[in-house]
């Protein structure tokens, strides 16, 4: 039987009048805001078991195998297999795997080797889940809607972020940390019942799965990101600015307590400014386009983290920090939603989780190693020094990006 077609491209001005789209937006944002109490609740369990800071930060560590090693072979499964069943699969596994910790704490069996195995599971469904959710907007919106469906996306991930810690922090308050995973577990559950309604029409290439080969498909895709020049360009400036970030945020939190002597409150105020800016970038990221070429506004955001970065330099007052963490913020929002926007409509949706892979894989590669790197040099030189290096980055993406075909992006 011949599947049934979306409704989407022409029938809805907007993305909050479709259907499909608005499922798969709430689903996810739901299951996002419960997820929070699962990623304060962890490390507490470790502490709880082992009470050593390697072994917290070892889990810290596993949260980003999966985006190194395994992002390029779930991109091909993305573009292999029916991308509604993989977004079910996905979060079926992460309720399951809940549900085994749940159980695992009630019954006082928890082993720190099962909580990272565990752990490396459940981190690496939720990244098939962001990339079969990436590859599945084209299908749900028309292009047109691109732009104004990934703002929605990262401004509810920017809402969250910053009341998500806070909500977290007073449930368990109430509950302890097991009970509290079965919130966690609730918000999947409403997420799997959710994406159960959209409607996810079978993509091309699909047919093509039993007669390629797995490393052959890897190859397509690193091929036509490498092919697409604008979108490859900006793939290695979003490693170059990530790798900028995680120098900064590497040292922020000890900066501001050794250097400035703030308090836990107005620390958290400074992390909550960067989520206020993408939560702006969000709202204005549609509309912006009506005066800018989209090249144009991504080398406006790396003038806005320039200046984040340059206040951050000069900080000699809290305020200073707050105002440079809402432009980088601003910044990093703005990049992201125009970047994710171009790969998804310049990238034959076939190939999209391959690219969305790969990119993904190159963007995040180094900054586990920025972290590393930043901690050791906070030992050796000023702090703000530190800062002046992510300075010094932003400085060369500027003059690169201003230089390369990517200001003529429309």
């Amino acid at each position: 039987m011949e599947p049934k077609k979306e409704v989407n491209s022409s029938s809805y001005q907007t993305v909050w009048r479709n259907p499909g789209f608005m499922f798969l937006w709430s689903g996810n944002a739901i299951a996002t805001f419960t997820f929070y109490i699962f990623t304060i609740s962890l490390p507490l369990i470790i502490y709880d078991l082992t009470q050593s800071p390697l072994a917290m930060s070892s889990m810290r560590a596993i949260e980003f195998i999966p985006n190194i090693i395994l992002a390029v072979f779930i991109g091909v499964l993305v573009d292999r297999y029916h991308r509604k069943k993989l977004l079910m699969l996905s979060v079926l596994v992460q309720i399951l795997v809940l549900f085994a910790l749940i159980v695992l704490l009630y019954t006082s069996s928890i082993q720190l080797w099962l909580i990272y195995s565990l752990g490396f599971i459940l981190y690496s469904s939720s990244y098939m889940f962001g990339n079969a959710f990436h590859s599945t907007i084209p299908n749900l919106v028309p292009e047109k809607q691109l732009t104004e469906a990934n703002s929605s996306i990262t401004l509810a991930t920017s809402t969250i972020e910053i009341i998500g810690p806070a909500f977290a922090g007073m449930l368990l308050l109430s509950f302890n940390y097991t009970n509290g995973l079965i919130f966690t577990m609730a918000g999947f559950f409403i997420l799997l019942i959710f994406t159960g309604f959209v409607n996810i029409t079978p993509h091309q290439g699909m047919e093509r799965k039993e007669e390629s080969k797995f490393v052959d498909e890897i190859k397509e895709g690193w091929i036509s990101l490498r092919e697409n020049k604008e979108l490859w360009a900006l793939t290695i400036v979003i490693l170059l600015t990530n790798i900028a970030a995680a120098f900064t945020l590497a040292v922020l939190i000890f900066y501001s307590v050794d250097i400035l002597k703030l308090t836990e409150a107005q620390i958290g105020i400074i992390l909550g400014s960067s989520a206020v800016g993408g939560i702006i970038a969000a709202s204005i990221a549609k509309k912006s386009l009506r005066f800018f070429k989209r090249g144009i506004i991504m080398i406006l955001a790396l003038v806005i983290d320039l200046i984040g970065y340059t206040m951050l330099v000069f900080s000699f007052t809290w305020i200073l920090l707050i105002i440079g963490m809402f432009l980088i913020g601003f910044g990093g929002a703005t990049m992201g939603i125009h970047y994710s926007t171009l790969r998804q409509s310049t990238t034959p949706n076939h190939l999209l989780g391959r690219v969305a892979g790969t990119s993904s894989m190159l963007m995040k590669l180094a900054v586990p190693f920025s972290f590393l790197i930043a901690g050791i040099l906070a030992e050796i030189i000023d702090i703000n020094y530190i800062f002046l290096i992510s300075l010094v980055i932003t400085i060369v993406l500027i003059f690169y990006l201003s230089r390369s075909t990517v200001v003529k992006i429309d």
